[in-house]
């Protein structure tokens, strides 16, 4: 007798627990993280998780390496857009460099075969005898370069000339109009080899004489009319180059403003992805009024 109530104890107390249990389990409140959404990167690289969930994160990736923020975000189009405008910019850059510094060299050594500061010294003493102009430096010049000539070989043809001379007489010497004399010479022969030097002999009409197909003017009419073929071939090839460097520098501006908007892009895409999550729970949140919040 005294087992069966033993037995009959243990079981009663068995069933009082369940139904406690079951109870306690009905009655327990569900919250709001229950049902809040939950984003699962647990599949994503540990690299882009940053770049998924933070914007700044998100910018950097774009600026670094335009459409790379774009990608994390699984925004495919718009990351193969910026990914291709950067291998097309970078490609014509590479091309137009290249391009320039061949159309270049072409240009030195045609000049460097064409033009001479020779001809151009024995221009100038020429230029002030048929024009009767009167220049403290002149008779120093003719004395310097008589009986020199023109070798196209730009090492030995500088060698013979006194370039301070030459200076000299530039400064004195005024541009002859065929109905006036006007005022002096506007440049002085810069150094063989610089820059300034390659560009001003195709650029100005004072260096037009230094080229060898060069006809003897000694009125000129300074409107380039007079210039020969060779000078007017050296600018056009100058101008070449040139062309071919700008674009080279306008690709590196394109570049630049690929990185930028791409960087922004990548910015608001993940600002804009987290702010509609934060809507998206706090509607869902039935004790709290809808918010909007303004992120700067």
């Amino acid at each position: 007798m005294i087992k069966k109530v033993t037995f009959l104890g243990i079981l009663l107390g068995i069933m009082v627990n369940s139904i406690t249990a079951q109870n306690e389990q009905t009655t327990r409140k569900i919250t709001l993280d229950d049902i809040k959404p939950i984003i699962n990167y647990t599949q994503s690289n540990p690299f882009y998780q940053p770049i998924r969930e933070k914007a700044g994160w998100a910018l950097f990736s774009s600026a670094v390496i335009p459409g790379s923020g774009q990608a994390a975000n699984k925004k495919w189009l718009r990351a193969g857009l910026y990914f291709l405008a950067e291998a097309v910019l970078i490609g014509v850059y590479l091309k137009g460099s290249h391009d320039a510094r061949i159309e270049e060299r072409r240009y030195k050594q045609f000049a460097n075969n064409n033009w001479s500061v020779i001809n151009y010294a024995q221009w100038l003493v020429e230029y002030h005898e048929q024009n009767n102009l009167s220049n403290n430096h002149i008779d120093d010049l003719k004395q310097h370069i008589e009986g020199k000539t023109a070798d196209y070989n730009p090492d030995s043809d500088w060698s013979k000339i006194d370039i301070e001379l030459l200076h000299n007489v530039e400064r004195n010497t005024p541009f002859v109009y065929p109905e006036h004399v006007g005022n002096n010479f506007s440049h002085v022969m810069p150094d063989y080899g610089s820059q300034q030097y390659y560009e001003l002999i195709s650029k100005y009409y004072q260096y037009g004489p230094g080229w060898n197909d060069f006809t003897n003017q000694y009125k000129l009419k300074w409107d380039g009319s007079g210039m020969p073929d060779h000078f007017i071939l050296g600018a056009n090839m100058a101008d070449d180059f040139n062309d071919s460097y700008r674009l080279a520098g306008n690709m590196v501006s394109f570049l630049i403003l690929n990185h930028v908007v791409s960087a922004f892009d990548a910015y608001l895409t993940v600002k804009v992805k987290n702010r509609k999550l934060e809507t998206e729970t706090n509607l869902l949140n039935p004790h709290r009024t809808f918010t909007l919040k303004f992120h700067f």
